[in-house]
Parts: C-alpha cells; structure tokens; sequence
C-alpha cells in the first residue's frame, strides 16, 4: 500500500491488513486495537493482538495515527485524522468523534513550567 511506502515502513503482511483497514477508504476514524483485531477476524484474517498494537504503535511513530487517550478507561484510541484537533468522548457509548474546527476557541496558553516547550494542545469533552 503506497501510505506505508511513503512512510518507508517495510511492507509486512500485518501492517498491510491494518494499513488497509484503517486507510483504504480514505474516511476518518477513531479505533481500538481490539476493534481492528475483530475486524481482522471478520475477514478471515487472524493476527495476534499483540502484532496489532506493535503495528499501530508503529504507524503513531511514523505520524500515521495519533493516539488519543481515553480518560474513562485508560483505552488509547488511535486516529486516523493526524492534523491538531479535539474531541468529544461518548462515556456511556465509547463513541470518540472529532470537533469541527472552528467549533472550540482557546483564549489563551497556560504557564509552563522553565525548560518545557508546549508542542500540542489536545482537549477531549467528555460527555454521557
């Protein structure tokens, strides 16, 4: 798949499945490494959970995914949508979906400590 060769990502079959899972389509979405293992199982495709997280972990360090952290149940969601945005996080449902821009407005960036450099701001809403 061209996204993981312009990624310089060796093709492997895992990474391949994922890739296309996740990208192939083209559309957004917010997703656990269970639900990509299930998905995988769907389609007749059986790779280890572990393989999953190692594969997706992988993506995020090359600015493929970005993780998003779940404060409810310490479930880090991974993001197919890299540019800086926010979200809103569904407690009852576990649904992440994204804030449009525009739609949040920060007036302001807080005190940082000396010798730190604030490279992202990343606000999840949670709602019920």
């Amino acid at each position: 798949m061209l996204i993981l060769q312009k990624s310089n990502m060796r093709v492997t079959r895992p990474r391949l499945l994922i890739a296309e899972l996740l990208f192939g389509d083209g559309e957004d979405r917010h997703v656990t490494a269970e639900w990509v293992a299930e998905e995988l199982e769907r389609a007749g495709e059986s790779i280890a959970l572990a393989s999953v997280y190692n594969t997706l972990h992988s993506f995020v360090g090359q600015g493929l995914l970005r993780p998003v952290q779940s404060a409810e149940r310490g479930v880090t969601m991974f993001d197919t949508n890299t540019r800086p945005h926010h979200h809103v996080y569904n407690e009852t449902t576990g649904e992440l979906s994204d804030i449009a821009d525009g739609d949040l407005k920060l007036a302001g960036e807080p005190t940082l400590p000396d010798g730190v450099e604030l490279v992202g701001t990343d606000i999840v809403i949670r709602v019920r």
